[in-house]
């Protein structure tokens, strides 16, 4: 008795390859697909956090400044910071307000007094915020300075976050600008009432499917605008 050997044709299997095929290939674009804009998210991801991290940090510290301890309290105040741009006086508030760098003061410990050199404490009473880089990498920087500092400059600049955008000036990439209590634009550091902060990041790395449309390169960026409003100013 004979068995029944029947099989697929070489039609059939050549069919059967070629729909297997179209089915690998859409698979693979579809995959593919997925990971550029899993690779683009995280891109994005990373420029929008280092942003608004830098962005905390500044408006939080910034809220700050003019702290002062009260009259009443036994411990004489400390004047309130006055002149144009920038002063090295003993005083509370803004003491620079350029447009790419802030620095401002705070009696934290409520000692009386702010001015480096005076009574030693731990306590970060002038802070100022400027971008610098590092290894080619521009950074967003914190300087914390106490009484028992004699210069700012004497004082390691801390990284607060990296990859700040370096395709242009560092006034474009971090930029300040310092409003009256009517919210008019004042260079006079006695009537600084708010400051307005702008920060731009930018991705680590380029992204090939991506063409900034002002700068012409391949890095995704982010600008990020806010207000610090020390509260200690009398807004």
């Amino acid at each position: 008795m004979k068995a029944d050997s029947k099989g697929f044709t070489l039609v059939e299997l050549l069919i059967a390859m070629v729909v297997g095929l179209v089915v690998l290939a859409a698979t693979y674009s579809v995959f593919t697909l997925q990971n550029k804009t899993l690779a683009t998210q995280e891109k994005l991801a990373s420029v929008y956090q280092n942003a608004r991290i830098g962005m905390e940090m500044m408006t939080r510290d910034i809220s700050m400044a003019g702290y002062n301890q009260p009259a009443s309290a036994g411990v004489t105040p400390v004047d309130r910071c006055s002149g144009t741009t920038e002063t090295t006086a003993k005083c509370v508030g803004i003491k620079k307000a350029a447009a790419d760098e802030i620095r401002f003061a705070a009696d934290v410990n409520a000692n009386g007094d702010t001015y480096p050199g005076g009574t030693a404490d731990s306590a970060g009473e002038e802070i100022t915020y400027k971008l610098y880089d590092s290894d080619g990498v521009r950074c967003l920087g914190r300087i914390s300075k106490n009484e028992n500092n004699s210069s700012a400059d004497t004082v390691a600049i801390q990284p607060v976050v990296e990859y700040v955008d370096a395709s242009d000036s560092p006034a474009a990439a971090l930029s300040f600008a310092y409003e009256d209590s009517s919210g008019a634009a004042t260079t006079n550091l006695a009537d600084i009432a708010r400051v307005k902060i702008t920060i731009r990041t930018r991705a680590a790395t380029p992204d090939s499917d991506y063409t900034d449309p002002v700068y012409n390169d391949h890095y995704r960026r982010y600008t990020l605008t806010g207000y610090a409003t020390p509260r200690n100013l009398k807004y």
